[in-house]
């Protein structure tokens, strides 16, 4: 099992470390925000808002970074970035005027869209089949890890601060500052990256667009699924700390601990994510974890509970998110290399454009109308991204290790 691991290599290796940092940045403010703002007094279509604007950052930069990187060091490009997207970061953890803060939120996601977009084609120049599968679900491992030290230890820290400053205002600014401290640092360790590496890609005569257009029954394929799951998680996923709040009357301390037990589970299914997708292949993976995930949705939506709704959200994020690293590796197994930072681009535009609306609107029902509907909603996109996956590619299945080159059905002939 830590065969494939022994074998990453060095540029990935000071990748991953960075996305660690990375990751607790994004997990702070994960974790604090929401409870920021309302401790400001906003609402939850403001939050839902401000969301919003990060997402439509990481879709305006999309395509951009996609060019950047064909051109540019990656080093370089995510060293700035993340640099950028600390300033951010720290804009938003000490404003208190909407136009700012929606600035902020909008830099942000044009920063963390260039390291998001780069990664996959980044891993897949330097991984071999034998652990590239390992190495996406280890990037997504090393996020969720970060996470729990920015849970575990988020809540236990506000909790002391606001004793010690007599304020919870404060003591969320304290973090929020930490989190913006831990990109920085991020950005630092990316430089441990060695210099002059652009992640390769094929120079034709045809523009991406025409590319996009060539490809565009199979990249449609590759990326509608994305845009269903990230409606769905969109609805729910900001909000579910203010979930436990408002349904539980829970404080961050207690918050941040349920959220530490979620990110275990999940660093726990995406590191056994690979060994099941070499068994059963990538999509079966896929469809199998999102389909038996849904009762526990279900379960979230309508329990009065705290220990039924905590098992439901522990479990409910294990399964979730086992699949989507494996996606994305099948994703960039399926494309040539020279449209793998265009497909991966298009997936995460699907994702951020679902995501950045449904945020909007989330909020908003939340709102009006509480926390039921919008998790049975989200549910019901879950199933139909299941369904999706398992229409599209299930006579196309790839199994994660295999060096054989991908199905030839009807959807490689495009």
């Amino acid at each position: 099992m830590i065969t494939p691991y022994l074998g990453i290599s060095r540029p990935v290796r000071w990748y991953l470390c960075g996305s660690f940092f990375l990751g607790m940045s994004w997990a702070t403010f994960a974790l604090l925000l929401n409870l920021y703002f309302r401790e400001l007094g906003h609402t939850e279509s403001f939050i839902g808002r401000i969301w919003s604007f990060q997402s439509i950052g990481i879709i305006i930069m999309t395509f951009p970074a996609a060019a950047l990187i064909s051109r540019y060091s990656a080093r370089w490009l995510i060293v700035c970035s993340a640099l950028l997207a600390a300033l951010g970061y720290a804009l938003l953890a000490v404003a208190d005027i909407a136009l700012v803060m929606m600035c902020a939120s909008l830099g942000i996601g044009l920063m963390v869209a260039i390291p998001r977009v780069t990664s996959a084609p980044f891993f897949m120049d330097h991984t071999g089949a034998a652990e590239r599968s390992h190495v996406f679900s280890l990037q997504f491992a090393t996020s969720l890890g970060a996470g729990l030290f920015a849970y575990f230890g988020g809540g236990w820290l506000h909790q002391q601060l606001a004793v010690i400053f007599n304020s919870k205002l404060i003591a969320y600014r304290i973090l929020l500052l930490a989190g913006a401290g831990s990109a920085l640092t991020g950005a630092l360790v990316y430089l441990g990256i060695p210099g002059g590496i652009v992640v390769k890609q094929n120079r034709t005569r045809l523009s991406r667009w025409q590319r996009v257009k060539t490809k565009g029954p199979l990249l449609f394929r590759l990326t509608f699924p994305f845009f269903v799951i990230g409606l769905g998680a969109g609805l729910i996923i900001p909000f579910l700390n203010l979930y436990f709040r408002d349904r539980f009357g829970m404080e961050p301390l207690a918050i941040g601990f349920y959220y530490g037990l979620v990110q275990s589970s999940m660093l726990l299914g995406v590191l056994f994510g690979p060994y099941l997708a070499r068994r059963i292949g990538m999509i079966r993976t896929v469809v199998y974890t999102e389909l038996v995930s849904l009762p526990f949705m279900v379960l979230l939506a309508y329990s009065t509970n705290l220990h039924l709704a905590v098992g439901a959200f522990v479990i409910r994020g294990a399964l979730m998110n086992m699949g989507i690293p494996i996606a994305t590796n099948y994703a960039m197994e399926r494309v040539g290399r020279e449209d793998r930072a265009i497909a991966n681009g298009l997936g995460m535009m699907a994702w951020s454009t679902s995501w950045a609306l449904a945020t909007w609107i989330g909020g908003a029902l939340i709102e009006h109308i509480g926390y039921t509907e919008p998790l049975l909603i989200a549910g019901g996109l879950y199933l139909i991204a299941a369904i999706l996956y398992y229409w599209f590619f299930h006579n196309e299945e790839i199994y994660a290790g295999s060096d054989t080159a991908p199905p030839q059905g009807r959807l490689s002939k495009v």
